[in-house]
């Protein structure tokens, strides 16, 4: 063997055993002019990999032999990854409430009292006007056995009743005392019918404003089951300043809290009472 030959199998063997070292595959042919081309790929995706490729070329020389020998690249790679996400979230949360709430006083009653302008006719309206005394809306005990309170026009407008009677009274007054024994015995069933009944002490001694005393007296001795009041402490005779003197009945539209009737009746106890009378328009307007 020449030294031409030794070197080339050196180069030849170095050769074989750097191909035999590289790479996790390959393959490759030559001939004696030897040349190598390597081309790897790599793709990768998530959860998985597969390794790079490689592979030898081919090679031709002139010199009258041929011959294989391996060849070899330390490989190229390469690598792609590829990957998505894609998550959709739907959700939807649909709800409704509804509420109504729409509020009136009993029976259907408006908030407010009526709007003036007012006044003590026939077809007035009717001014709001405030008491104190023993309210008794059930008319079923003796009004001064209840609460000593006070008490409007606007709280009988609140009951829902349809029709009111307030019967105007003075302590000493004959027809006064007359009505009020009337009222003892028929008031209740005009309360039963759906009607307010209220008996208002405007005076006593015919010029002094009505107490507490007084009005309890005026309560027991007729046993009143009705409301009875009596104008507030230190407001004077407002009552009989307003609607006039004694034993007259006003009937009073609680609806609209316009006057219906102005009903008066015989001072002297004679002849017939405003709270005869006007118990019975009240019956006649309730129908019952």
């Amino acid at each position: 063997m020449n030294v031409r030959a030794t070197i080339l199998c050196g180069l030849f063997g170095g050769a074989i055993f750097v191909a035999a070292c590289s790479g996790t595959s390959g393959s490759g042919t030559g001939e004696n002019t030897g040349s190598s081309s390597g081309a790897g790929s790599s793709s990768g995706s998530v959860g998985g990999s597969s390794g790079g490729s490689s592979s030898g070329g081919t090679g031709s020389s002139s010199g009258g032999g041929s011959g294989s020998g391996g060849s070899g690249s330390g490989g190229s790679s390469s690598g792609s990854s590829s990957g998505s996400v894609s998550g959709s979230s739907s959700g939807g949360s649909s709800g409704s409430s509804s509420g109504g709430s729409s509020g009136s006083s009993s029976g259907g009653v408006a908030s407010a009292y009526p709007p003036g302008p007012y006044g003590t006719k026939v077809g007035d309206v009717i001014a709001n006007m405030t008491w104190i005394g023993y309210p008794d809306p059930s008319a079923n005990v003796v009004a001064t056995t209840l609460p000593y309170a006070s008490y409007s026009l606007d709280d009988a407008r609140k009951s829902g009743a349809h029709y009111a009677m307030i019967n105007l009274a003075e302590s000493d007054c004959p027809g006064c005392q007359k009505s009020a024994g009337e009222m003892a015995t028929g008031g209740p069933s005009v309360v039963q019918a759906g009607g307010v009944m209220i008996e208002c002490l405007e005076t006593t001694g015919f010029v002094s404003q009505a107490t507490q005393s007084s009005l309890q007296a005026w309560v027991n001795k007729y046993q009143l089951t009705i409301t009875t009041v009596k104008d507030p402490d230190g407001t004077g005779t407002a009552t009989m300043n307003a609607l006039g003197q004694r034993e007259q009945a006003y009937i009073i539209d609680l609806t609209t809290m316009k006057i219906v009737e102005i009903i008066a009746g015989d001072i002297t106890g004679i002849g017939a009472t405003s709270g005869g009378l006007g118990m019975t328009e009240m019956h006649k307007l309730l129908g019952k």
